[in-house]
């Protein structure tokens, strides 16, 4: 017996390819992230995009953070990829990244207090950030509910 696939609205389409260009952007803040030194960060500061605090904070993450900041941004471009290609690995994919979002945040929030050192831009994207991880989740569950993905 073969499993049918219903067609997707265009709005799925839509907010797939939105959904796979913020990926892209997060790839490209996390490549950012990893090759910044002490002389790169000094241009954030002295443009006042960061204080000073909050580069010294970046620059003396540990490890694992970094790591988890990876396999969110890395699940989630493999999820827009899965959606676009209306495949279900696209839930288990985004769950996986909110999941990675989550860790982030909270040892950013809850155990660093950084928030004492960001701008309320930054803080509002980094909300941004964990808005779109349950959007992405949403509409893959969604998608996959529909009938969208194989």
């Amino acid at each position: 017996m073969s499993e049918t696939t219903n067609k997707p609205p265009i709005w799925f389409w839509i907010l797939t390819v939105i959904l796979l260009l913020w990926g892209m952007i997060g790839m490209h803040v996390y490549y950012d992230f990893v090759t910044s030194t002490p002389e790169s960060m000094s241009k954030y500061v002295t443009t006042g995009t960061y204080s000073q605090a909050y580069a010294n904070y970046l620059l003396a993450e540990p490890a694992w953070s970094t790591a988890v900041f990876a396999l969110a941004v890395c699940t989630g471009i493999l999820g827009a990829l899965c959606l676009i290609l209306r495949r279900a690995w696209a839930v288990p994919l985004y769950t996986l990244s909110l999941l990675f979002i989550i860790i982030s945040l909270s040892k950013m929030f809850l155990l660093d207090k950084v928030h004492n050192l960001m701008s309320s831009g930054q803080v509002g994207m980094e909300g941004i950030v964990f808005c779109l991880g349950i959007l992405a989740v949403w509409i893959s569950r969604k998608a996959k509910k529909e009938n969208w993905l194989k």
